[in-house]
Order: C-alpha cells, then sequence, then structure tokens
C-alpha cells in the first residue's frame, strides 16, 4: 500500500472508511479462533473451538433462511450453543469471549497513521465491518485502541446487511448522505473491501495485512509484523519463537525466587539479557545484570595448577598457535619458556590432540607467571563483584545452561577469596553429561526445560542444533573477556545488531502479551513453547536457512585464526583444509539452495558416520 497515494485520495474524498479487524485493529492471537480455544479452556469445555464455528455457521444459515438477516449475532450464536448443547454456563461463556477479545485487540500503528491525516484533513472518519459483535462493542474496543475520533461505526450485526452481499455499501452511502465515490474505503479483505467496495461505487483501497502475518505456530505467533509493519526478520524470528518459552519461564522464575527464598534475581551476561530486559520493563527492582562471561572467571577461580584445573585451561580445539592461546589468557608471551615444554616459540601451532597435552606441560613449566595472571585477574573480579552487591546473600542466579560452567567457575572463584556463600542457580537446561554430572555435583540449582535425569527427549532434540536455541540466549553487547581493577573488558568484536533485533522482538512480544494471558490465567504446556525452536531446527524455511546459516562466530565457537565459522554455511575449499569442521545445524545447511551438492553429501556422510561411531562405542 502507497501510504501517500492513500493521503491523495483520502484528499479528494468526503468521508473516509475504515474495515476493522486486521484494518484498524489487529488481535494478538495468530488467529481469531484462539479465542475460542481460551474460552474452551476456562470452561473446562473440550472442542469447544469446533463446537462455537460450526454454531455459528449453522444458526447463521437458519437466519438468513429465515430472512431476517445475512448472519447471526454474539447473542444468537451463544442461545443457539445453550439449546445444543446444554449443562453449561453459557452466558457467562458469552461474556468471557467478549471480554477476551476486548483485551485481545491493539492499534495497527500504520493505519493510525492514515486515520490521523484523515482527520487532520477535516474528514468525516467511519468504520464499516461484517461482523457478529454490533457496534457499541466494536466501539469499546477502538476507543481502547486509541481511534476516539470515528463518527460512525456500521456493523453488519446491526444494519443486517454485509460487504460480502454488497448491500452494506449503498446502505451507509445514504446514512452518510454522500454519493458512493466520495467515500475512500480501506480493508484488507481483496474480495469484500475492494472488489465489492468498488463495484458499488466506492473507492477502494487495499490493505495487504496478510503480509504481516505469519503461519508459524503457537497461539501469539505473527505478532512482529503486526507491531511494526517494517520489522526485520530477526526481531520477528525472536517474539514468534522465542515469546511463549519467555512469558513461561518469566512466571517459573517467580516461583524459583520463592523455591530458593531469594531476594535478589541476577542475569548473567550474555545469556540473561533478554529476560533482564523484561524484568526492567515489568518494574522489577529485585534484578541486577552481571557482565560475565566462562571466560573471566576463568583464571579468577585457579590458586594452584592441579588437574582440574589444568583441565579447565585451553586450547579448546585445534588450530590455534600458543600465542594466540597465551593473549587469550593475557599472558605476556614474551616471558614464557618453551623449549621445556617441546615447543620452539609463540607460533607453533597445536595441531593434534598430543600437542593439546604438551600445552597442560607448558602451564606447568611456567607456572609462576600463569599464577600472576590469576591472581590479578581474581582481585579484579572481586572488586566488580563487590561493586554489583554479588556478595550478599539471598541472591539467585539466572542462566541459559547446557553444561553448568558457569555455576562451576563461580564457585571456584567465590572459593578462591575465601567466600563460602551458597549460589543457587536457575537454567533453561542443563544436559546430561559427564561434564554437568561433575560440574554441578552438590550444588543448588533447578531447570526448566530439562536436566540431569530430566526430560531427556526434550534435551536430545535440542542438543542435535543447540546453536539454535542458543539464537534466542544472547546479547548485542561483546563477550567479557576479563576484568581490570573493577571494571569490564569485552572481546574486540562489534555489537551485534542481530541480537538486537532479536531482544527487541521477544521484549515487545512479552510486553504485549503478557497482561493477556496473566489476566485469564492462560497456561502454555511445555511442549508448545518448543514447537517453533523444534521447527526451526528440523524444518527450517529458505530463508530461514539461508539467514541464519550466515551468522558467524556465534556464540560458543571457539575461534580459529584465518577460519570464520558459520551456523550452516560451508564450501568445498573449507572443507578440504579443515576437514573436522564441525557441522552446527545440518537440516539448515541442507535446506540452502546456494549450498552445492558435493557439500551436501559431504555433511549427510560426515554426520552418519559420526552416528555410527557413537553407536559402536555404546
Amino acid at each position: 500500500m502507497d501510504i501517500q497515494k492513500v493521503k491523495e485520495k483520502i484528499d479528494q474524498a468526503k468521508v473516509v472508511s475504515f474495515d476493522v479487524f486486521d484494518t484498524l485493529i489487529f488481535r494478538i492471537t495468530s488467529s481469531p479462533e484462539v479465542i475460542f480455544d481460551f474460552v474452551g479452556e476456562q470452561f473446562g469445555m473440550d472442542g469447544f473451538r469446533n463446537i462455537r464455528i460450526k454454531s455459528q455457521q449453522e444458526i447463521s444459515r437458519i437466519i438468513l433462511k429465515s430472512g431476517k438477516a445475512p448472519h447471526a449475532n454474539i447473542d444468537e450464536i451463544y442461545d443457539y450453543i445453550a439449546k445444543k448443547h446444554p449443562g453449561y454456563a453459557w452466558e457467562e461463556a458469552k461474556k468471557l469471549e467478549i471480554n477476551m477479545e476486548k483485551d485481545a485487540v491493539f492499534c495497527n500503528k500504520e493505519i493510525f497513521e492514515i486515520y490521523q491525516y484523515a482527520l487532520e484533513k477535516g474528514k468525516r472518519v467511519i468504520a464499516v465491518s461484517d461482523m457478529y459483535f454490533d457496534g457499541t462493542m466494536i466501539k469499546e474496543m477502538l476507543d481502547d485502541c486509541g481511534y476516539n475520533g470515528i463518527a460512525k461505526i456500521y456493523s453488519s450485526a446491526d444494519l443486517k446487511k454485509t460487504k460480502y452481499e454488497r448491500t452494506i455499501f449503498a446502505e451507509v452511502s445514504s446514512r452518510e448522505n454522500v454519493k458512493p465515490n466520495e467515500i475512500v474505503h480501506i480493508g484488507d479483505n481483496k474480495k469484500s473491501d475492494v472488489e465489492l467496495a468498488g463495484e458499488s461505487g466506492w473507492n477502494a483501497v487495499w490493505y495487504d495485512s496478510k503480509k504481516q502475518i505469519n503461519n508459524r505456530p503457537g497461539y501469539f505467533s505473527g505478532l512482529g509484523n503486526k507491531i511494526n509493519s517494517k520489522a526485520s526478520f530477526w526481531y520477528q524470528l525472536g517474539g514468534d519463537v522465542a515469546g511463549e518459552l519467555y512469558m513461561n519461564m518469566y512466571n517459573w522464575l517467580q516461583q524459583m525466587l520463592q523455591k530458593y527464598q531469594c531476594k535478589k534475581i541476577c542475569f548473567l551476561a550474555r545469556d540473561g539479557y533478554n529476560m533482564y530486559q523484561i524484568y526492567k520493563h515489568m518494574d522489577k527492582e529485585c534484578v541486577t545484570y552481571l557482565e560475565t562471561s566462562r571466560r573471566a572467571l576463568l583464571l579468577a577461580g585457579i590458586t594452584g595448577l592441579d588437574e582440574e584445573s589444568l583441565r579447565l585451561l585451553p586450547p579448546y580445539a585445534l588450530g590455534q598457535t600458543v600465542g594466540e592461546i597465551l593473549n587469550y589468557l593475557g599472558i605476556d608471551a614474551e616471558k614464557c619458556e618453551y623449549e621445556q615444554a617441546g615447543f620452539q616459540s609463540s607460533q607453533d601451532v597445536i595441531a593434534n590432540d598430543e600437542l593439546r597435552e604438551r600445552m597442560k606441560h607448558f602451564f606447568k613449566i611456567n607456572e609462576k607467571i600463569v599464577l600472576e595472571a590469576c591472581e590479578r585477574e581474581r582481585e579484579s573480579a572481586k572488586e566488580y563483584f563487590e561493586q554489583k552487591g554479588l556478595f550478599e546473600a539471598d541472591i539467585l542466579f539466572f542462566d541459559c545452561g547446557w553444561n553448568g560452567s558457569s555455576q562451576y567457575l563461580m564457585k571456584r572463584f567465590y572459593n578462591a577469596i575465601g567466600n563460602r556463600s551458597e549460589l543457587p542457580f536457575v537454567y533453561v537446561g542443563i544436559l546430561d553429561t559427564q561434564k554437568s554430572q561433575k560440574q554441578l555435583k552438590n550444588e543448588k540449582y533447578s531447570t526448566y526445560l530439562f536436566g540431569i535425569q530430566k526430560n531427556q527427549s526434550v534435551a536430545n532434540e535440542l542438543k542435535k542444533s543447540i546453536v539454535i536455541p542458543e539464537l534466542f540466549f544472547g546479547a548485542p553487547d561483546p563477550s567479557v573477556w576479563y576484568y581490570d581493577c573493577g571494571t569490564v573488558v569485552y572481546e574486540k568484536e562489534d555489537s551485534n545488531q542481530l541480537k538486537a533485533q532479536i531482544a527487541n522482538g521477544i521484549v515487545d512480544y512479552f510486553q504485549l502479551v503478557y497482561p493477556f494471558v496473566e489476566k485469564y490465567g492462560i497456561t502454555i504446556d511445555k511442549k508448545s513453547v518448543l514447537n517453533n525452536i523444534r521447527r526451526l531446527i528440523d524444518h527450517p524455511s529458505k530463508k530461514e536457512a539461508v539467514m541464519i546459516g550466515n551468522i558467524e562466530n556465534a556464540d560458543g565457537f571457539v575461534k580459529q585464526k584465518n577460519l570464520k565459522k558459520y551456523i550452516a554455511k560451508l564450501d568445498v575449499k573449507t572443507i578440504k583444509r579443515y576437514p573436522r569442521i564441525e557441522i552446527y545445524w545440518k537440516k539448515g545447511l541442507l535446506k540452502r539452495p546456494d549450498i552445492s551438492m558435493t557439500v551436501k553429501v559431504y555433511v549427510v556422510i560426515k554426520e552418519a558416520v559420526k552416528t555410527i561411531v557413537k553407536s559402536v562405542k555404546r
């Protein structure tokens, strides 16, 4: 829709008419019928959606045949339901449906701009709707959404005339006392609002609202583009894929604060960024955001180079030089001894597992230098934590999870400074691995989606492409490298606008939907909240496969010099140079139309071999 051309038509009109639903206002629900599902749940009516739809169709046919009206109104629909299905409080159900409809609508900002323009130009503004609600009910909805300047609302429920029968247009023209061609009508239904209005002499403008609505599963999917017609792919992805998950987790976190009797919740960077933003928008004062990372806590918890500490130190992947590892740890490479450890210089590459083990010997040879670096970082970290008030009691820590490394490393740091406080953690999920079992042994924590000996089927679904759920737990800020005199030093990364857009999509979704969900006590089961993440992992669209697949150096990727790692992007040249390169999102890579068949065959074979090897080892 060309806004400027619409305004030019408005300039020439006497009356400006708008369709109501999906034009002036949107519903937060993915479809109108979702409201029927909620009503049924409230009253314990199994299959109420089908009853409601079928009853409306049947009574409308009866009324049309009688010649009284073209369709039934809301009262007639529920009277019919009560006769067909006695034994329920149908009057209360009707009131609930009407109230939910009122609470579920919000202003379409794109059309609101046009509406305001019409008022500024002194035009008479009306609304015309084919709807089972009468004009009074519709007016309440429009008033609540800011449309207080609409002079008259014409509903088919009142006039007994409709757009689809083409009878309402002449009636409205007559009541408005204007010629048909003096009315500009804007609506989303190409047939009723454009073709039939045009045939009736009105100047019709099509508002393609369907482009604002997607078909992702979920009670409230498609909100991104409804909220903002110019919403980016990432903004829409954030709300539609992770919105319901965040709503459920918010309620769960409130329960966890009570369970652990904590007065404050601390969200760890960067995984806790989105939830922290939600809590801030909810005006919760009991929150803080801890800028930290596994790297920032690593050295702060090391007081001696025992086997456990050596196990924690890099390298974490092959291909790095000794110098790159030392730089990562903030250790002066020029002060280190190399020959005794079996290296020639800092330029030696850790090319195999033997050299990886040799690196541990290198750290022992240079133990004094390493421990001095640990002491420096420990003091700086202590200063930063003191500034944040994190040595107080009654604090609950939130992290995305997977292996519990943040809790483990933070506990080591607290122990290293002589603080024996308990550190209760809550996680989105913890994978059941030897690493997580060891790191979280005897620790206080709870998980939302899955954990050790908890919901392993869910964990198995997500861990095959764990990089996908991780998309929705991140921050636009660079990763924390280390602390220096109580301040944060970031890794040399640009701010991630992609993550910022995902975060904004999640927060806006939450702000719009949560009040409705809270008011009506709507529960969304854990299985449902993961449907979109499951779909994204296993059945991405081509656009999703390309857009997400092109993300490079995602969170959790070990950086290697001269190698760019992508979520799902690979070529033959890279495979030849790095045959052991990890495949992060198989289904996304295979879905991409721009990836060669050679690469796709390689990926399929590589993953098949990997599965066979795992099976044999068991």
